[in-house]
């Protein structure tokens, strides 16, 4: 039991990864990825990766996110015309933050990686 309890967290994350970096590479879409790196020490301090795709592409990461809203803190949100859902995977090492906003034209998945201090 206390096996499955940790390989659980580990795999929403995984899905949502895994499909920002399958559609990172489709020609409908934009992908961007930048590395914030402490200047002393080279470590990373944080990745923040960015993928912009049209809106009929956007349903399948809607559906990932709601399979995955157990594994971490979950919150959704619709206004004016934007549906906004939010997943913050909390983990010793790290802390992952999961976005999706998404309109009828077009939809971003924003993944911010923020390591801790040791």
């Amino acid at each position: 039991m206390l096996l499955l309890m940790v390989v659980i967290p580990g795999r929403a994350q995984n899905s949502i990864d895994r499909m920002v970096e399958d559609y990172s590479t489709v020609g409908t879409s934009s992908f961007t990825s930048v590395v914030e790196r402490d200047p002393n020490t080279r470590q990373v301090k944080k990745v923040v990766k960015v993928l912009t795709l049209p809106g009929h592409q956007t349903s399948q990461f809607h559906d990932a996110f709601l399979k995955e809203k157990a594994t971490g803190t979950f919150t959704e949100q619709q206004q004016s015309g934007v549906q906004t859902l939010t997943l913050t995977c909390e983990k010793p090492a790290q802390t992952r933050l999961y976005m999706l906003r998404r309109t009828s034209g077009s939809g971003k998945v924003t993944i911010i990686v923020k390591m801790k201090k040791p």
